[in-house]
């Protein structure tokens, strides 16, 4: 046992002798407390339908999912509880979201009011936000995305942290033990008065992460005595260089400063270092060659909130700043080469103003306006790198308007229009317009359509990159059909709601990185593609007992994206295919069943095959990569006592040991272990 572990197991005894120390004096546990836990009766609300959902095609993630164990990042969240494809290149890497077969750059991402997308690559890497720290997650599918953001082509991701909703002083610590030396803790530290609150959140995850796969890019022979090869296998390797640590600390301060005014700022602070795992088909030693990525972000909202009557109003104000260096580098003899290092700086300003009236109980009106200043500066320091550094300040701008009518009680109409400034160029305006008609109001039936119009503008590495930034590019131009139908009817022993929604998109202008004849690569606008499928989602809960509940949930897709522009040569067989690595077919399911103090939890996905080329070539070994179908499960055991409450709950990832790849040459782990221990004070 390496010393490493030894001290940290000679921690975490010392914490589990503090608990038995807490039973032996007297703590027991009561099954009264237990009972009462579990027979609360349901509270049922009865309202009219928002007047600010009319026709959205929104998703809601649990809070009860979001918050499951604290190992999991956003991308595990949404991978196996939504329609998004999560494109991850292995555990604790780069896990970014392609919303309805787009690119990750076309998925808007929101936390608290603010856009976090990169102003360099144009996305956010889910892994690294812990889905312990958001309170609530929405998506919102194609058109939609305008009620938050210009710029989603795909749609938009929201992620919000709540205030603090219970008086007084509160604990909560998770310790989390998992396969290939993984550890993670959990603390927040929660308080609320007549005034003031305060939440600190803070969560530390590690991991050497050295889990073993079969390389089936790899052959081993096995020869004779003469050297004569007679069979082959494909080796067992180590995940090599795959360690991560990873800390985040999130603090939250709100003030009710009385007459319907209210204070809120939250600070978000992340340092994270990665070791970039090998390729499947690399044959390099990992003592002599290194690769890996350092980080450190700091997110920051504070917001002023009034409402009135029929008034509301929303001032926010942010920052961001991130720092990231990528280092790749080989060690011989003592001596160190660089053969990359690049490091990139960014700051983010960020303002913005949001007022909602409602004219009368039939009509609302929406407007708001938000501006932000992006200062990014990138080099690279290695002796290979061709090309300048850059240093760039840009200030973009958003003015939205949006109406809400309800005419009959029946039917409610919305329209939006956005327009963006970015530099001093300004896009063609962002209209979207939405319907929704209820068709049987006991079980809820809500007919639902929109259509929209939407661009996105180039990131920074598109435009200025070098070498290879393209400072003419246009930006890509949406038109996106959606209808669909939902439904929801409740009893007083079960409950059953659901959504299907049929959408059609045409994205023209398509950004697209190819090589060029100099040797590097670079951006232009060549593609269009043609997005269009069915999204699905069915949900439902069943008392089967006084004490046993039994609820589930899944989701399903069909997503073709094709690529249906002007072919680029003779030679270009794309025209017609599904875009690379987006999977035809999406589907997951969530089944968990709750008895008394016990909670079994089972989860299940499923992605399609993926291409790795643009003419969807499967004659190639690498051409495509084979469906998989993942499941997981858990055991959660709870223990109700005067002052506090504990949990136990293990966990099995991969049940079936599945071997698959999401991104070629990137093997995942396969079967492996978690166990937590929860206190709440």
């Amino acid at each position: 046992m390496n010393e490493r572990v030894r001290e940290y197991l000679k921690s975490f005894a010392g914490k589990a002798g503090w608990l038995a120390f807490l039973f032996c004096n007297g703590f027991t546990v009561y099954a009264q407390d237990s009972r009462r836990a579990i027979e609360l009766d349901d509270v049922e609300v009865v309202s009219s339908r928002l007047l600010k959902d009319v026709g959205v095609e929104k998703t809601s993630i649990d809070t009860l999912i979001l918050h499951d164990n604290i190992s999991l990042s956003m991308g595990d969240i949404l991978s196996k509880n939504s329609t998004l494809f999560i494109k991850s290149y292995g555990r604790a890497t780069e896990s970014t979201a392609e919303f309805r077969g787009t690119s990750p750059s076309h998925t808007q991402v929101v936390w608290n009011g603010m856009r976090i997308n990169s102003p360099m690559l144009g996305t956010v890497d889910f892994s690294t936000i812990p889905a312990y720290f958001i309170d609530e997650a929405n998506l919102y599918h194609g058109a939609s995305s305008i009620n938050i953001s210009g710029g989603g082509l795909g749609g938009a991701v929201e992620m919000l942290t709540k205030p603090v909703v219970q008086d007084g002083t509160h604990l909560q610590y998770v310790q989390g033990v998992g396969s290939f030396d993984t550890y993670d803790q959990f603390l927040r530290l929660s308080w609320r008065g007549r005034k003031w609150s305060s939440s600190t959140r803070a969560v530390y995850s590690t991991s050497k992460n050295e889990y073993e796969y079969t390389n089936y890019d790899k052959k081993t022979d096995v020869k004779d005595e003469q050297g004569n090869i007679i069979n082959s296998y494909h080796p067992t390797e180590r995940n090599r260089s795959g360690y991560f640590d990873d800390v985040h600390v999130l603090q939250e301060l709100c003030y009710d400063a009385g007459r319907n005014n209210s204070l809120r700022l939250s600070v978000w602070y992340n340092y994270s270092k990665r070791g970039l795992p090998f390729l499947s088909v690399d044959y390099k030693d990992n003592r002599d060659f290194k690769n890996e990525h350092e980080q450190n972000n700091l997110r920051s909202v504070l917001s002023w909130d009034f409402s009135r009557g029929g008034y509301k109003m929303t001032v926010k104000g942010g920052y961001v700043y991130s720092d990231a260096a990528y280092h790749y580098f080989t060690t011989r003899d003592g001596a160190q080469t660089d053969i990359t290092k690049s490091q990139s700086y960014t700051n983010t300003y960020f303002a913005k103003s949001d007022v909602d009236v409602f004219l009368s109980d039939k009509l609302m009106l929406t407007a708001g306006l938000s501006a932000y200043r992006y200062e990014v500066k990138s080099h690279d320091m290695s002796p290979f790198h061709i090309g300048d550094n850059f240093n760039i300040g840009r200030n973009d701008a958003d003015v939205n308007v949006q109406l809400r009518w309800r005419p009959v009680s029946a039917l409610s109409l919305a329209g939006v229009v956005r327009e963006e400034s970015h530099g001093s160029k300004f896009i063609s305006p962002i209209p979207a317009l939405f319907a929704d008609v209820i068709i049987y109001k006991p079980w809820n039936v809500v007919l639902k359509s929109s259509i929209s119009r939407n661009y996105r503008y180039p990131s920074m590495d598109d435009l200025f990159f070098q070498p290879g930034g393209n400072p003419d590019l246009r930006a890509e131009k949406g038109v996106a059909y959606d209808a669909g139908i939902e439904w929801g009817v409740k009893d007083k022993m079960w409950s059953f709601k659901g959504n299907v929604t049929a959408f059609d998109s045409h994205i023209s202008d398509w950004i697209l990185w190819t090589p060029n004849t100099k040797g590097y690569w670079e951006p232009s606008n060549v593609k269009k593609v043609h997005n269009y499928g069915v999204e699905a989602m069915l949900s439902a809960s069943v008392m089967l007992g006084r004490d046993c509940k039994l609820t589930a949930s899944g989701n399903y897709a069909w997503t073709p994206s094709k690529n249906v522009g002007e072919r680029l040569n003779s030679n270009d067989a794309s025209y017609g295919k599904q875009l690379c690595y987006v999977p035809l077919r999406s589907a997951n399911m969530n089944v968990r069943v709750q008895w008394r103090e016990w909670t079994l939890a089972y989860l299940w996905n499923h992605y399609s095959e993926r291409f790795t080329t643009t003419s969807n070539e499967v004659n190639y070994i690498t051409g495509k990569l084979e469906p998989y179908y993942m499941s997981d499960i858990s055991l959660e055991k709870q223990f109700f006592c005067r002052w506090f409450e504990m949990s136990v709950k293990g966990v099995v990832n991969n049940l079936f040991s599945e071997e698959y790849v999401t991104v070629l040459s990137h093997p995942m782990p396969r079967r492996n272990y978690e166990i937590y221990f929860t206190i709440k004070i």
